[in-house]
């Protein structure tokens, strides 16, 4: 009886042992692998849901699987490969070493936001034009665009100085939301009343580093063709909360005596990918002279001083250019597109010393990029990566905005994919574009920058009102596009593969 008891004891002992060292079996510890689950550059996790712990050949537990979340984007599963070909099944699939696990993500379906709507009726906030847009740092979004009294008509003197004033929005959730809605905005250059000037066609860009912004705009009391406006700029030091303004007239005309009336195109201006010169990466905005066409200019110090891009100020290398925008392609030259009737005019600088800015224009340029058949409106040019969908290639993609069908109806952002080494008469073969209607009607200026969600913010106006000196109001109105419903379901945010 003592020995079975004995037995009995030495039994529950044992039992008791390897119920508390599961691990343990025939004296061997079963390795523990890590899981780690990469959202692949979006969306978050919950705290301490990084990684996960598993035993050797075991399933991962689903009710332990995170789910992580984002406002523009849906999440699909885990996949066990970056290109999310195949899903990880956690009723059959076992761990054995350890692993990464990446998310995929499918884009929402967002609607479309008015931030500001024009009115048949005259009035202190009911005529809007000319759409700019930029980001922070941080991600947040800051549109911008005229507010324009009692009608339309740009900055000038019709019958009396017209009243114009700069007002702003901004957005700090990938655009879903906006500030003062319902309003006008805030109102960033506060004309008197009665007018004695007028503020508009915003060009805006924001520092990738730090959180500055800067606005470059028209000032004056008389047209473009009826003399000499006054170039202005606005710059934050905080991400778009104050504003400090600065005549910068004399500084740009005084480049070329030849220049006699000029403004910076409005929407974007561009900041470089590749060229860093201090504390700033280099940006570029592109101004249409009367009688001479365009010129590019560009700064390393963030506006606060500027050089024209090739170090002459005489070249022109769009001679009958008009509005135009620049963008860099994916081997550093600089691609500049101005608008014309039928398309746009293009032009290629290629640097023989970035430092100091030198180089030159091709040759045989500028080229006709015969697109559409409107007569001629101010759009944007955005240059990014994408991945093919079919094979996963990266690739890189071109897009340019503005309307397609004359009268200024049907914007459309054309697309093509680019090599590294393109040629000016490759870009401009107008074969090689597709399009993707984006507002069927009436609409006329777009803008458009890449989002840190890796979708497209595109501000444009839509459904013009007619009012006084023949000119319209219109709607400006936000939209965020995915590459993929851009470009037909070819490609896809680079992101996705990264």
């Amino acid at each position: 009886m003592k020995n079975s008891i004995s037995v009995f004891l030495l039994v529950v002992a044992a039992l008791v042992l390897l119920a508390g060292c599961p691990q343990k079996i025939n004296n061997k510890k079963i390795p523990v692998f890590t899981v780690t689950f990469d959202v692949q550059g979006i969306g978050a996790l919950p705290a301490g849901k990084e990684t996960l712990s598993v035993l050797k050949d075991h399933k991962i537990d689903a009710v332990k699987m995170p789910s992580p979340t984002h406002l523009t984007w849906d999440f699909i599963g885990w996949y066990k490969d970056k290109n999310c070909n195949t899903q990880w099944n956690t009723t059959s699939d076992t761990v054995t070493a350890d692993i990464t696990l990446y998310a995929k993500w499918s884009p929402k379906n967002l609607l479309s936001q008015d931030l500001w709507k024009s009115t048949y009726t005259a009035g202190p906030t009911n005529h809007f034009r000319i759409p700019a847009l930029t980001q922070t740092k941080d991600g947040k979004l800051i549109a911008v665009t005229d507010l324009r009294y009692d009608h339309a008509a740009d900055v000038g003197n019709f019958g009396g100085i017209h009243r114009v004033d700069l007002v702003m929005k901004h957005s700090t959730d990938f655009g879903l939301t906006w500030s003062a809605h319902g309003s006008s905005g805030v109102n960033l250059t506060n004309v008197p009343d009665p007018a004695e000037y007028g503020c508009g066609d915003a060009a805006i860009v924001a520092d990738r580093d730090s959180n500055e912004v800067l606005i470059i705009h028209v000032r004056g009391s008389v047209s473009y063709h009826g003399g000499k406006q006054s170039v202005y700029k606005l710059r934050s030091n905080d991400g778009g909360v104050t504003w400090d303004p600065l005549d910068i007239t004399d500084a740009i005309y005084d480049m070329n005596s030849a220049w006699h009336r000029m403004f910076i195109t409005s929407g974007k201006i561009h900041q470089s990918r590749y060229i860093k010169t201090g504390n700033y990466y280099r940006i570029y905005a592109a101004p249409l002279i009367k009688d001479f066409g365009n010129t590019v200019l560009y700064s390393d110090d963030f506006g606060v001083t500027w050089k024209v891009l090739g170090r002459d100020a005489t070249a022109r290398p769009t001679p009958q250019g008009d509005e135009a925008k620049v963008e860099e392609l994916p081997d550093g030259r600089v691609i500049l597109s101005s608008r014309r009737s039928n398309g746009r005019w293009c032009n290629i600088f290629t640097y023989t010393n970035k430092d100091t800015g030198l180089g030159s224009w091709e040759s045989d340029g500028p080229k006709w990029l015969n697109l559409g058949n409107d007569g001629g409106t101010n759009g944007e040019i955005l240059i990014l990566k994408a991945v093919r969908v079919s094979d996963k290639t990266p690739a890189t993609i071109a897009l340019l905005s503005f309307p397609k069908t004359s009268g200024r109806n049907d914007v459309t952002i054309f697309w093509r994919m680019i090599e590294d080494n393109i040629s000016l008469t490759d870009f401009a073969d107008g074969t090689k574009w597709q399009e993707k209607l984006i507002k069927p009607g009436d609409s006329a200026y777009s803008t458009m920058i890449l989002q840190s969600d890796n979708r497209i913010g595109f501000l444009y106006e839509a459904d013009g009102i007619p009012t006084a000196h023949n000119s319209k109001g219109y709607i400006i109105r936000y939209e965020s596009l995915p590459i993929s419903a851009i470009t037909g379901g070819e490609y896809e945010a680079a992101f996705l593969t990264e």
